[in-house]
C-alpha cells in the first residue's frame, strides 16, 4: 500500500491508504527509491497509526504542512533520509 496525507474539513486524521501509484486526483510520474526500513508489518502500521495523529485533515496547509512534507516525515522517521529538495519546491518558492 502507499500513504498520503490530504486535506479535508474534520480534525481527524488526513493520512489515507491506496494502492501503489494510483492517488485520486494525481497523476503519477516516477518512483524515487528512498531506502527501506527493517520494521515488522505490525510495527509499521503502529508506526503509520501513531503518526497519523499529526496530520489532521484540517490542518492540511499547500505551503507549510502539505503531502510531501508528509512523506518527508515518514521518511526520515523510517530510513534516516530525506526526500529530495526537488519534490517539495514549489512550497518553498
Amino acid at each position: 500500500m502507499e500513504y498520503a496525507f490530504g486535506a479535508h474539513e474534520y480534525s481527524t486524521s488526513g493520512v489515507f491508504e491506496v494502492e501503489p501509484k494510483s492517488c485520486p486526483g494525481f497523476t503519477f510520474r516516477r518512483s524515487v527509491p528512498l531506502g527501506s526500513t527493517a520494521m515488522s508489518r505490525s510495527e509499521f502500521c503502529s508506526f503509520m497509526e501513531h503518526l497519523s495523529r499529526r496530520y489532521h485533515g484540517d490542518t492540511y496547509h499547500l505551503i507549510a504542512k502539505n503531502c510531501n512534507h508528509f512523506t518527508d516525515d515518514v521518511c526520515t522517521r523510517l530510513t534516516g533520509k530525506h526526500i529530495p529538495g526537488w519534490v517539495n519546491r514549489l512550497a518553498k518558492l
